[in-house]
């Protein structure tokens, strides 16, 4: 038993490697905020390019009504002008409806469903003249780092949703 005691005094009185426990506590919290901060920029990132994809895409549509203006023809092109967005013309989710003034437009926000593989229904009408046509863009986005680390806990598997909407008149030719 007095040699367990003195082993243990031998034990506290060591100061060898106090700078690496500390080192790994200080570098840990550092390292792990340093990735939330790169993933959180790349996020809004995807998602300010996303937003940017859409608008010029809706200025193309405003500007130049074509019977070429196709669901996939316009999906082509936010695809073209979001340069960082991950497999986009297979993730990429496009609903155009006509906004009726008085009701509004449906809350539900659609996305492709990646745990099940499917891709929901959605509105795809391109309206008359002078109608006000509203556009909702979703493509579905993975975190970087694990769950335990990110940001956006459990979006590992199912991915996380990123939204653009706007909304414009279709044009007199």
């Amino acid at each position: 038993m007095k040699h367990l005691i003195n082993i243990l005094r031998r034990f506290r009185s060591d100061e060898g490697g106090y700078s690496t426990v500390e080192f790994v506590i200080v570098a840990s919290t550092f390292l792990t905020g340093f990735f939330w901060i790169f993933e959180t920029g790349l996020v809004l990132t995807k998602k300010i390019m996303l937003e940017r994809a859409v608008d010029i895409t809706v200025r193309e549509l405003r500007l130049y009504s074509s019977p070429d203006h196709t669901h996939d023809y316009i999906k082509d092109k936010i695809c073209e002008y979001a340069l960082v967005l991950d497999d986009c013309s297979t993730n990429l989710l496009l609903e155009l409806e006509v906004l009726d003034l008085n009701t509004g437009f449906s809350n539900s926000i659609a996305c492709v469903d990646k745990e099940e593989d499917i891709t929901p229904v959605t509105t795809w009408e391109v309206g008359q003249e002078n109608e006000v046509i509203y556009m909702r863009a979703c493509i579905i986005i993975y975190p970087i780092l694990p769950t335990g680390l990110s940001m956006f806990p459990g979006t590992e598997t199912s991915g996380l949703p990123l939204y653009s909407d706007t909304a414009f008149v279709n044009e007199p030719s």
